[in-house]
Parts: C-alpha cells; structure tokens; sequence
C-alpha cells in the first residue's frame, strides 16, 4: 500500500467508517460499479454532489475493495455487495460473480486535488509533487521496473510505461476534482492546463479500467464537450442512477433512529425521534421525489442526540448568500418566497466549471434592447439557482426550486439580517 498507488491512508479511513456505531453500508453502489468494468463508453463516471453528502467515504470503499495490495475479503463478505444488488435470480448471480471476480483484482490510484495543494505556488510544482509521491509508490510495487530509470515528468508516461511492461489497469479515483478551479487556484491559463492535464491523465488511456470522479462541480458545458468529453456525469440536477448512495435515504434514517432509541434504551424522552431529524434534515428531493437527507447533519445530530446546525458550520454559507444578486430583478422576492416554504418554477441547467472559469466580462458601453436585458436577468436568475443547487443550497425537482430544510431555512433568515445590517 502507498500514498497514492492501493492508498493505505484511505483504507485506513473506510476501516474506522464501518465500525461507527451510525454507519451505512453503501457497498452495493460496487455492483452497479462492476457492470462498467472494462466497458469503453461507460467506464468513466462524475459524480458531483454537494460538500459532506459522502463523496469521499465512497472513494474509501472503492480503494478497499478494489485494490490487490489491500485484503478486505472479510470486510466486504459482511456487507450489501456480496450479496448483490438485483432481485433477478440470473442478474444476482451475475453480481454477485463480479464481486469476487473484481475484489482485490487492480491497483487503485487515488488523486485528491485538494490536498497539499495550497502550499504550491503554481500548478507545474503541484503536479511534480504529486508525481514524485507516484515515484515513490512505484518503486516500492515495481522496483525493477524502466520506468524507474528512466522516470518522466509527465504522470500519464510513467502510468502507460507500466501498463506496456505489465499489462496492468488501473481504476483511477479522483477527490475533489474541482477544488484548483471552485478556489480559483493559480492563473486562469494554468487553471486550464489542469483541465488538459486531467484529459491527458485519463482519456483514451489504455490503463484505465475504470474512473470514478467526484467533486462539487459538474464539469458542464464547453469542457464536456471537448477536453474531458469521456465522462457520463450525474449532479443534483440529473441522477437517476446513483441518488441513493449519497447523503442518505429516508429508510437508512429511520434504520439509524432505531439504533439511536436502543442506545437510549427505547426511552423516547431521552433520545431523538426519526420526526425530529425529518423536520431539520430532510428536504432534498431525487428525480422520483423520494428524500433525500444531508449525511452530515444526521450523523452528527444523533452523535450528540441534539438537533443543530451541524453541515452550515462546515462551509462557507455567507459567502454563497453574500454571492446572491439582489440587483437581478425578482430574486429577492423569489427569496422570501422561498423562505415561507414556497416552491418557485423555473427551468434550470447544470451549473459547472466552465462557468468559473469563462471570460464573464461584457462590454458595458453595448447597447442592449429592453428584450435583450429580459433575456439576460432570466439567465443570471437561471444560473444563480443553478449555482445554489449545485452547492445543496437549494433543491430541485418536477422543475421546481425549493429551500431543503429547516437547518439552511435558518440560514438564510441570517443572511437576509446580514443583507439588512
């Protein structure tokens, strides 16, 4: 196991995860992930979601599972995917043959493009940093490996050099893919390069044998149409696949309220009831309507038994409200609206990178038509809204914007004061 090749750090992370006492097996997400193995058009998955609703845990479970160095056949034999996800007999049988064929059979490398990244002053110096800790992982797995001799700067080389002497894949994981950008890291031309970079790392790479990408972010519009083109993404504004898996479903609550009332002993005036954590956390809503509650928040409020703001402590909330234009024409009343516990109707598109990262500058001596100013406060309203979803600041369903829940209800109240002040 190394730091980034079969990561011991990550598998040391899932093997605290699985034995909290409020934990939630997630595992058969592997099964649905088993299927895309090897598959040209499908292997390549982005999954984008807002901050705590899990990402990282299931990047964890993928590395413990998946990885050669790492034995965790008795781990995985007790939880969901081993069992299969399928009420087919002949589907099951087929899944449940993926799990032990697939288990322990490639080498995982794990990317997170957070970490240590602020301490670089450009991206060429991240990027070398990240590949000498490569460096060290391989010499340590191959040790008699030509790629060591003659060892290239560019991480894709030295990936593709093993494959050629090896004919090993890889199954690529990569953590917060959007950080360099969301953060606005280094300049807007090497925030670009990074975008290559990723292409170059991945695409059409003969070692891949599945990527599993996650961040905040979708990666949208240009750059999906271009650079990065390979994956088939899911967002808060369109997954209908893979839902369920973060954040957690309305059953898993009410599973781990039980846990919480025998912890209590059944005594109803000590512990907290599944109506208590459905009044603050629940809210988001999937494509079918079904509930959908910030991991976060319900962990930590039945850790405590006390119910709190726990997921807005997290972040940065003041600066997404700070970020809302009450100069874009209905959008402080689309707010108190919200705030009431209204729904508001609007069509929205998926909000990603490439909004960060365009040239958003306009020329202001251009005369505009009231249609055409019409048109543009429609669109900043549309991306505004977009952007809030994005970020689990709103939800989105049946074409319809609303506030989640009480918790971030109270946080706009706040904001609103602040606006006030």
């Amino acid at each position: 196991m190394g730091r980034i090749i079969d990561s011991k750090e990550m598998f040391d992370n899932y093997q605290e995860i699985i034995e909290q006492e409020y934990f939630v097996d997630k595992s058969n997400l592997i099964n649905k992930f088993n299927k895309l193995i090897r598959n040209t058009g499908s292997k390549y998955v982005c999954i984008t979601k807002p901050r705590r609703f899990g990402k990282t845990l299931i990047a964890a479970m993928l590395i413990a599972y998946y990885s050669k160095s790492i034995d965790s056949k008795t781990i995985f034999d007790k939880l969901k995917v081993s069992k299969g996800i399928s009420s087919d007999k002949d589907e099951n049988k087929v899944e449940i043959d993926q799990y032990n064929e697939f288990q322990k059979k490639y080498h995982t490398l794990y990317f997170d493009f957070s970490l240590g990244v602020n301490s670089h002053k450009t991206l060429k110096g991240y990027l070398k940093s990240i590949n000498k800790k490569l460096k060290k992982d391989i010499k340590e797995l191959y040790p008699n490996s030509n790629v060591l001799k003659e060892y290239d700067r560019e991480i894709f080389n030295n990936l593709e050099e093993i494959y050629m002497t090896t004919n090993e894949k890889f199954i690529i994981i990569i953590d917060e893919w959007d950080y360099i950008i969301s953060n606005k890291l280094f300049s807007f031309n090497e925030q670009r390069k990074y975008i290559a970079f990723l292409k170059d790392l991945i695409k059409n790479r003969v070692y891949v044998a599945f990527t599993y990408m996650t961040g905040i972010l979708p990666i949208a519009k240009q750059l999906s149409q271009s650079t990065i083109n390979c994956f088939t993404e899911y967002s808060m504004l369109n997954d209908k696949d893979y839902y369920q898996y973060f954040g957690f479903t309305e059953q898993e609550v009410k599973e781990l309220c039980r846990i919480n009332n025998a912890k209590y002993n059944n005594n109803k005036n000590k512990s907290l009831e599944y109506k208590d954590i459905e009044d603050w956390y629940k809210g988001y809503k999937s494509y079918n309507g079904k509930k959908i509650f910030n991991s976060w928040s319900v962990y930590h409020a039945l850790q405590n038994n006390r119910i709190e703001n726990y997921w807005t402590e997290t972040g940065r909330f003041n600066e997404v409200v700070d970020s809302i234009d009450f100069k874009i024409h209905g959008v402080k009343n689309d707010i108190l609206d919200l705030i009431k516990g209204n729904n508001i109707a609007i069509k929205l598109e998926k909000y990603g990178a490439e909004d960060l990262l365009k040239d958003t500058e306009t020329n202001d001596s251009q005369k505009k038509t009231k249609k055409d100013k019409n048109k543009d406060n429609i669109n900043k309203k549309k991306q505004l809204y977009s952007k809030m979803v994005t970020f689990g600041y709103l939800t989105y369903y049946d074409g319809k914007i609303s506030i989640p829940n009480k918790e971030l209800k109270e946080e706009f109240i706040k904001g609103l004061e602040k606006k006030k002040t």
